[in-house]
């Protein structure tokens, strides 16, 4: 069961994402919600990953809405050389039909269960090839004008054979502008469904690490990782290991990554004209996620009505900009 709590944005619980049925209508990046990340997902196969990736890559920025169904053909999912993925689907589908989230509100005693799919409408099913997925509308603002976002590429996670590679490169993709990831070993098992499993440190890192490394490592999400152990403690012996440093090799760049151009025409439009009012591209890295689409619209649209009055655009809108960065920091730590 994924569970929500309605008050605390990064309680969210998550799921998977869907695939390519027209290619033209499929962006090369798929976009995910923060909470949908950072929630505890349960393990499910490689093609219930797959399905769900592709529907978010169909999901464009100037939706307003969740589409009736979203649909793809089964060589999305599976390779055209696997014999039985007639099978593949079926159980992925099943899976994806299981999904649910509890959305909570702890101080009401209130809660909601949703499941991610709407398995009543006729729409949702498998035939001659193709898959049709429809979501529960419930969960549209998980899905739909969302705010804080990861984004990865599809070319690589559709060819990841291991679910923690999936995963990893899911995480991975949110520090790809510090390039720096410390994680406390218990929300490590967490994030990676992990806990009642490997209870020897040492072994949760080989059984959740060894593929990811090899896999990732023709990305550009390749990383390396070290232990950092608790200097704290007195007993005799290694000392037992508290958390995760991960480090992607591929340190981000200062400049704006091509990708933030390719993945609207919307998104392109806001970085050229924070540029234009002189917005460093380092700071534009730093804070663009946090403050979002509609934030960067609402600055850039009152120093237009500025104007003139606005006599050092490179001091005036990277000072405004960075305080407004650091401002939804504060509200979303």
């Amino acid at each position: 069961m994924k569970k929500v709590k309605v008050k605390d944005k990064r309680g969210i619980a998550q799921m998977t994402l869907p695939i390519i049925y027209n290619e033209n209508d499929v962006k090369k990046y798929a976009k995910q919600h923060w909470n949908i990340t950072f929630a505890r997902q349960k393990k499910v196969s490689v093609y219930a990953k797959r399905i769900m990736a592709n529907v978010m890559a169909m999901i464009k920025d100037d939706d307003s809405d969740l589409r009736p169904y979203y649909q793809m053909h089964v060589s999305s999912v599976v390779p055209n050389t696997d014999t039985d993925s007639y099978t593949k689907i079926k159980n992925a589908f099943v899976e994806l039909a299981k999904l649910h989230w509890l959305l909570e509100d702890i101080d009401k005693k209130r809660f909601e269960v949703r499941h991610l799919l709407n398995t009543s409408d006729i729409n949702c099913k498998y035939e001659n090839g193709t898959i049709t997925v429809v979501l529960n509308p419930i969960l549209k603002p998980y899905f739909i004008e969302i705010a804080h976002y990861t984004t990865y590429e599809l070319k690589h996670y559709m060819h990841f054979s291991s679910w923690y590679s999936l995963r990893m490169f899911e995480l991975l993709a949110a520090f790809k502008d510090t390039g720096v990831w410390v994680v406390p070993i218990s929300e490590f098992r967490k994030l990676m469904d992990c806990d009642g499993k490997y209870p020897d440190t040492t072994d949760l890192i080989k059984k959740t690490l060894s593929e990811p490394l090899e896999e990732l490592d023709s990305t550009d999400l390749a990383f390396t990782f070290k232990t950092i152990q608790d200097s704290n403690t007195h007993a005799r012996g290694r000392k037992p290991v508290i958390a995760l440093e991960f480090r992607l090799k591929k340190v981000a760049m200062k400049d704006v990554p091509e990708s933030w151009f390719e993945f609207s025409d919307a998104h392109k439009n806001v970085l050229l004209r924070l540029r234009a009012w002189m917005v460093t591209d380092t700071n534009i890295i730093r804070y663009a996620k946090i403050i979002g689409m509609e934030g960067a619209n609402k600055l850039l649209y009152e120093w237009q009505l500025k104007g003139n009055e606005i006599q050092d655009k490179a001091k005036y809108c990277n000072a405004v900009w960075v305080r407004v960065g650091k401002a939804a920091m504060q509200i979303h730590s």
